[in-house]
């Protein structure tokens, strides 16, 4: 009888001789990031819609302060073109609120719930810190009852963002089931070593003893054809 059970070929899918990780590529840091980011873009959204002349938070619509969008992010990319649009309208609306004689708030609340710095973000470890501190301020500035008719009404409830311990590489080819081999070459400036490689559809989760910083890995993915 005829052996008709199916043969597969193993092949490389994806390899790389030395790949120097950046906190970019860090797992867990993305994926909180966008977490709180959405929330943040909801919520201030929220928060600066809610305007009417006898019964809104704030005397009339602060424009300026209106977010370009508040779709979530789903890439580093989007969400750092997010999380500087956020700072840059928080920053606006917060000064309002400041000013002797607001424009949209109800009254001066002094010079508090000042972002610590206004610079753009470039990179996701930058997009962390900007998001934990418009969070901290932000929920400050909700809740005031003197610069606001009610305060309170939109505050987050996400966790602070996080690095984690694991890197997620980027690779087309790569599938659910694949099989990886990889080593640590440099441990970096966390001095980190190595736990586990699993492949997933587009690539790749390497994780490590902690945050994987700087470090340098080689890996070989190969698949069925």
């Amino acid at each position: 009888m005829r052996n008709t059970r199916r043969r597969y070929q193993k092949a490389i899918v994806a390899c790389e001789d030395a790949r120097t990780l950046s906190r970019d590529d860090n797992k867990a840091g993305l994926s909180s990031a966008i977490t709180l980011c959405t929330e943040l873009l909801t919520n201030y959204a929220e928060h600066v819609a809610d305007q009417g002349a006898s019964a809104g938070e704030h005397k009339a619509l602060h424009t300026a302060g209106v977010l370009t969008s508040a779709v979530a992010p789903t890439s580093l990319a989007t969400l750092l073109t997010r999380v500087n649009d956020l700072q840059a309208k928080y920053a606006l609306h917060n000064t309002d609120a400041a000013a002797t004689t607001p424009t949209y708030h109800i009254a001066d609340v002094g010079g508090g719930n000042a972002l610590a710095d206004a610079t753009a973000v470039t990179t996701l470890a930058g997009a962390i810190a900007k998001l934990n501190d418009i969070q901290t301020k932000y929920d400050l500035h909700q809740a005031d009852t003197t610069g606001h008719r009610t305060g309170g009404l939109s505050p987050t409830t996400e966790d602070a963002s996080a690095l984690g311990v694991a890197a997620h590489v980027v690779e087309a080819d790569v599938k659910a089931g694949d099989k990886v081999a990889w080593c640590v070459l440099n441990d970096g400036t966390g001095n980190v070593t190595g736990v586990s490689a699993v492949a997933v559809d587009g690539g790749v989760d390497f994780t490590f003893s902690a945050d994987p910083q700087d470090a340098i890995i080689s890996y070989i993915v190969s698949g069925e054809l």
